[in-house]
């Protein structure tokens, strides 16, 4: 059961990082009544039973944005300041009480020249593969009503990939989206180079490409959502997950300056060592009244705080995706999700890299404030003969399909590198045996996970 609510939590936090993006980008290409002055919107969003919130505000050229997840006793949160006039961002850290300052154009000089985004994380040659055709229908169906003071939409969209019979991923796909939309524009735009393009994953792990091309029909912009219904559906029909997004809180308020500035008495960190260190015992003892100020909350009441004031700091990793070495078709996206989740179960602080090459990996570790870089290998999956291949619906829910009788064997080699570094710390390898092709693989993503937590350790 932990498992499988850690395996929630890892799928949460990615969806909600593509939420930002998408729910970005959407507002600022429907731009009929923009925001003046101070802002704040908060976001509600449900997956699997679990919800998160996060909020954004903005006052000026300032940017504020707060993420709070509490599930299975476990509270995470995050907060990050941009600072346009400044041309800075600032990561906070409301446990050790101290924050971490990131000029925005200093990396601009490091971006590999060799356009690292067109070959695989792992190296190697690039193969062309053949063509995946998105199919997008939006319909408009005429309903109208007010939210928040804005006349909202009512649209719905559904999305469907289909693959040439050459193409990197033979995986099908298909997504409906139900929600109410305005017309809004909202977001900071420094303006520069301080936020690099994401182009995505131009390749699969083997350094496989595929083409896209997009067939649309109806609208092509839903706008900004208030509230709405996402779900992905298999490729037997049956829908693998549902979520909603809504809006809880859409206000012009005037914000306290103090919001989108270094916090008064924190102190400033110079590496992500120091910002993940344990707080002092002073300002636990500032927690714990903090805390008792507001009893009944069941977590703290500073953002990103845990609700056990002795948690132990945690050290952040980034998982590159997996690399596919053998001939069997695989989920890595799925696989890395449950390695994230075993990770941060044995108390490590594990995010996705979503780095195409090493050099992008290095750089986005730094802008992540990764201690490590975590990569790994599918070098072995054998199945029984009476096996199917790993893939199908439940492998792209889980990583791997449900398992027939026999033994199945996985192998996955794994590196940890330290950030900045090019000498692992950890080079080796992780196996599992079972009766099923899931059980083996977890066995060996439970071994890796466990390896990499010890080596962390004894740093």
């Amino acid at each position: 059961m932990k498992s499988r609510l850690l395996l929630f939590m890892a799928i949460i936090i990615g969806v909600l990082a593509v939420t930002a993006i998408s729910f970005a980008q959407r507002t600022r290409d429907t731009a009929d009544q923009p925001i003046k002055g101070d802002f704040k919107i908060t976001i509600r969003n449900t997956m699997a039973g679990q919800s998160s919130q996060s909020t954004t505000m903005i006052r000026g050229l300032r940017e504020r944005a707060e993420t709070n997840m509490a599930m299975g006793g476990m509270n995470m949160g995050s907060v990050n300041i941009t600072q346009c006039d400044l041309r800075r961002t600032i990561q906070v850290n409301d446990r050790s009480r101290k924050y971490l300052i990131t000029p925005m154009d200093s990396d601009s000089g490091e971006t590999d020249s060799s356009g690292g985004g067109s070959a695989p994380a792992s190296g190697g040659p690039t193969t062309r593969g053949g063509v995946v055709t998105m199919t997008i229908n939006t319909t408009d169906t005429g309903e109208r009503k007010e939210m928040f003071g804005f006349t909202a939409r009512h649209l719905k969209r559904t999305m469907m990939s289909q693959t040439s019979p050459d193409a990197c991923s033979q995986n099908q796909m298909k997504m409906e989206q139900d929600g109410w939309y305005i017309n809004l524009e909202y977001g900071l735009n420094c303006g520069g180079s301080e936020r690099p393009p994401q182009t995505g994953r131009p390749t699969t792990p083997g350094g496989c490409r595929d083409r896209y091309q997009y067939k649309r029909t109806g609208p092509t912009k839903l706008g900004y959502p208030l509230i709405e219904t996402t779900t992905m559906y298999g490729a037997d029909g049956s829908a693998m997950f549902t979520r909603t997004t809504e809006v809880i809180e859409l206000s012009r308020q005037p914000l306290d300056a103090a919001l989108f500035d270094v916090p008064a008495g924190y102190t400033e960190a110079k590496t992500q060592q120091e910002m993940s260190s344990t707080p002092s015992m002073a300002d636990v003892m500032t927690m714990s009244r903090q805390q008792e100020s507001n009893p009944g909350s069941g977590q703290s009441s500073i953002v990103g705080a845990p609700a056990n004031a002795n948690a132990a700091a945690r050290v952040r990793v980034g998982v590159v995706e997996f690399n596919n070495k053998t001939k069997s078709s695989v989920s890595t996206d799925s696989l890395r999700e449950q390695l994230i989740a075993m990770l941060n179960g044995d108390g490590i602080d594990a995010i996705a890299l979503n780095a195409s090459s090493p050099s992008e990996a290095a750089i986005e570790a730094k802008a992540k404030q990764c201690a490590y870089i975590l990569y790994t290998d599918v070098s072995t999956l054998k199945a029984a003969s009476s096996g199917k291949k790993i893939g199908g619906m439940l492998g792209r829910a889980t990583g791997v399909s449900s398992g027939d009788p026999g033994k199945s064997e996985a192998r996955l080699d794994f590196r940890l590198i330290p950030a900045g570094s090019s000498s692992p710390t950890v080079q080796s390898s992780a196996s599992g045996k079972d009766d099923s092709e899931q059980a083996s693989v977890s066995a060996a993503l439970e071994s890796e996970a466990k390896a990499v937590a010890s080596a962390v350790g004894k740093t």
